[in-house]
């Protein structure tokens, strides 16, 4: 318990030297990392730099749907780098070969709706789907 006037000045000092010290400690942080634009990295976000960085395969209905609507491997694999997951149309995380499906942009400007299953370390494209282009390819 404080008891005179001189053990506040004590503590009220001790308080200010610690204000001054955490905003310098505030404003050095915001120069070093505030203007570096980085991403909250999500775990869908690993989770497709990781299947990215894996062997590709594609299935013989997501061939037919790429070769239909006109979009190839980098662009898929372009595509995961940049894309996102959906968490409520994905099997994921706690099955033995989980299913991703993403949607992701890719430097032309296709949005593409993807859908992978990663299998070991081998990931294999099931569907590709151009969200901006009407599905009338006829594939198996």
């Amino acid at each position: 318990m404080l008891q005179s006037g001189k053990d506040r000045s004590v503590l009220w000092r001790r308080v200010r030297l610690y204000l001054w010290g955490f905003i310098i400690g505030l404003i050095s942080v915001y120069f070093i990392y505030g203007n570096k634009h980085v991403k909250m990295l999500t775990p869908g976000m690993l989770k497709l730099d990781q299947l990215a960085g894996q062997t590709i395969t594609y299935t013989d209905t997501a061939l037919c749907q790429m070769k239909c609507q006109n979009v190839s491997n980098d662009e898929v694999k372009q595509a995961m780098t940049d894309g996102k997951v959906d968490t409520k149309k994905s099997i994921s995380f706690h099955v033995p070969h989980p299913l991703f499906n993403f949607t992701g942009s890719t430097p032309g400007g296709k949005k593409l709706n993807i859908i992978c299953i990663q299998l070991d370390t081998i990931t294999q494209v099931t569907m590709v789907r151009d969200m901006a282009k009407q599905d009338t390819c006829k594939c198996p």
